[in-house]
This record gives structure tokens, C-alpha cells and sequence, in this order.
């Protein structure tokens, strides 16, 4: 997925070498046929220092890629490497992935125009495309309330989802805002759940009444602290949002459920016994929503608060991605 985080954090970090009298370079992953670490869209900077943020593959081929961007900073020229990971004998590393990808890297002036668009864009949490003639050739970015001149470019009717596509010599990437999760509650089961939620790329909510409980010192992570009850929230605020329901409270459970189902939901998890969630759904029970997750989290036998936070995160990372969240083990294949 190509994620505006990951292109805003990679940004502040061009800036930061910038002010260091650095030069820089954006590597970006253009294609990947076959198994690979990363997927398309995924971004990472080099600077001429030796300083890198991000990753490609792991470690395996950074210092290599290093050795090219070293040369694009140099030439102020962009360069496009491919790497065909199943030739074992060529590289002598025994790299797990058996893929072929290919990286587009672009050495970076932040005070270009283009450069200077870029990191005002990455800034917002708004879907921003790039569309590119790799790799020395022309660059334009757009939002869905902007459009390419028509029949510019084969890739350009495509939907504004989160996409990388590369068709020599066009590139077309979709960076999206990361997907908003509302943690309903505040017990000391959330602060986990956040930390790792924040860390697999959510932008996360915490919903509950209790100032003394809902607030960053103690759960440190969350963009975002709604501390009221969620009958005076409206379903706008958190409207498309992935839910985890855990209050341990039975009316902010009630009133949370119907404040969930009532926003678009991409998914409801609640946690606690399955008896108890239908019983929370009350009229709805014979109309159970597909977005509706209960008990929430995968079946790996969790009993501590930060097992059931690695289950609840495992779940959530399994449907943004639309995976079955079942175990890897016996698949050909890691990635589709």
C-alpha cells in the first residue's frame, strides 16, 4: 500500500538532511513481481551522509541501492535499478524473497517547485497521485478534486484507491491517508491496543468520558482524544472508521454500538463473550452486519492485555488488508 505517512515521514526526513546542508534521494518501489518485503508505493530516503530512513527489502539491498543513489545525488539524475531476486548465484546473499523488483530513485531538491508541491501534499491527509514518465521524465501530482488532461495517459481513469502501478515507462501512484480506528474505552487494555495500532499505520480515536483516563500522557500514540459520551458524538466525526468496542461498561458499550453502526463502518469489533455482544445488539440481532466482529481479534489463545492487543491488531491488519488472517504456513506464496 502506498501510504502519505510513510511519504510525509520520508519527506521530514529529506527536510531534516536538507537543513544539514545534505543532499538527498527518494527511492520508491515501482514493481514487484513475485514475493518481496516490501509491496509498490513503498518509499524510503538515502542521504549523502550515509543516513537512511525507511526500507525496501529488509537490509538485503539497501547498501547496493546506496552505491546508485550516491550516484543520482551526485548527477542530480534520477535512475531506475531492477533486481531479479531469484538469482542466487549473482547475488551470493540466499535472499529469501524470490522476486524481481524494480526501484525508481529520485535525488531530491526540497526548494524545486515540484519538490516544494510534494511536501506540501504529503503534509495532508488527503489521497494525493503522482504520475510519472520514469525516470528522468515529466512529473504531475493530483488530488480527486483535481484531474490529468484527458487521454494524457492509459492510467489515469484508474480509481483513487491506494494502487502502484508501473507500465514502462508510466508509473501511477496513489498515496492515502491511513485509516481511522475509534478505540471505544480507555481501560488499561487500550493503551496496548494503541501502541500497536498506531505502529501498524491506524490513525487512532480514543472515545471515553473519563478525562482522567482518556488523555495522551496516559495513552500516549492516539492522534486523537474525543473525551465525551458517545451519544454527544456525531456519526460524521467518525464517520468510515474501523471500531473496537471494549469500554467493560454496559450502557457506553450499548450506546457506542449504535454511534458505530450508525457511521459507515469499515468494522466493528467488540471484545468480550459473543453472548454478550448479541445481546448488546438487541433488535439488530437477526440482521447482524458484515462489518460486525465478535469476540474481536484472531484465535491465538490470548489471556494478557498485550496478547489480546497483538489479536485485536492482527484482526484489524487482516481486514485493511482483506486477508483471511490465517497462517501463512503451506502458501506458495506471501503476497498476492
Amino acid at each position: 500500500m502506498s501510504s502519505i505517512r510513510e511519504a510525509r515521514q520520508v519527506w521530514q526526513a529529506v527536510v531534516k538532511a536538507h537543513q544539514r546542508g545534505v543532499r538527498t534521494a527518494i527511492l520508491t518501489l515501482a514493481s514487484v513481481r513475485g514475493s518481496a518485503y516490501r509491496r509498490p508505493g513503498a518509499k524510503m530516503m538515502m542521504a549523502a551522509d550515509g543516513q537512511m530512513f525507511g526500507t525496501l527489502s529488509g537490509g538485503c539491498l539497501e547498501g547496493d541501492l546506496y552505491h546508485y543513489a550516491e550516484e543520482a545525488m551526485a548527477s542530480g539524475t534520477a535512475i531506475i535499478r531492477q533486481y531479479d531476486l531469484t538469482e542466487d548465484t549473482m547475488w551470493g546473499l540466499g535472499i529469501g524473497c524470490k522476486g524481481t523488483i524494480t526501484v525508481w530513485i529520485e535525488p531530491v531538491d526540497p526548494d524545486a517547485p515540484y519538490w516544494s508541491k510534494f511536501g506540501q501534499w504529503v503534509s495532508r491527509d488527503q489521497r494525493v497521485a503522482l504520475w510519472a514518465q520514469i525516470p528522468q521524465g515529466f512529473r504531475r501530482l493530483a488530488t480527486p478534486t483535481e484531474s490529468f488532461p484527458t487521454g494524457s495517459s492509459p492510467l489515469v481513469d484508474r480509481p483513487w484507491h491506494s494502487v502502484t502501478e508501473y507500465h514502462e515507462p508510466e508509473l501511477w501512484d496513489v498515496m492515502v491517508p491511513p485509516e481511522r480506528l475509534v478505540v471505544a474505552g480507555a481501560g488499561h487494555d487500550a493503551i496496548p491496543l494503541v501502541a500497536l495500532a498506531e505502529q501498524i499505520g491506524f490513525e487512532v480515536t480514543v472515545l471515553d468520558p473519563r478525562a482522567h483516563f482518556n488523555n495522551p500522557k496516559r495513552i500516549p500514540g492516539a492522534a486523537h482524544y474525543l473525551v465525551r459520551q458517545a451519544e454527544d458524538v456525531e456519526p460524521a466525526e467518525v464517520r468510515d472508521a474501523f471500531w473496537v468496542i471494549m469500554n467493560h461498561h454496559q450502557g457506553r458499550d450499548q450506546a457506542t454500538l449504535s454511534l458505530a453502526l450508525h457511521s459507515d463502518p469499515q468494522f466493528v469489533g467488540m471484545l468480550g463473550p459473543r453472548s454478550r455482544s448479541l445481546e448488546l445488539l438487541g433488535d439488530r440481532h437477526g440482521t447482524i452486519p458484515d462489518v460486525w466482529h465478535a469476540p474481536v481479534g484472531l484465535n491465538v489463545g490470548a489471556e494478557t492485555v498485550d496478547e489480546v492487543a497483538l489479536s485485536i491488531a492482527a484482526e484489524l491488519l487482516a481486514v485493511r488488508n482483506r486477508k483471511p488472517g490465517g497462517p501463512l504456513n503451506g502458501q506458495d506464496r506471501i503476497h498476492d
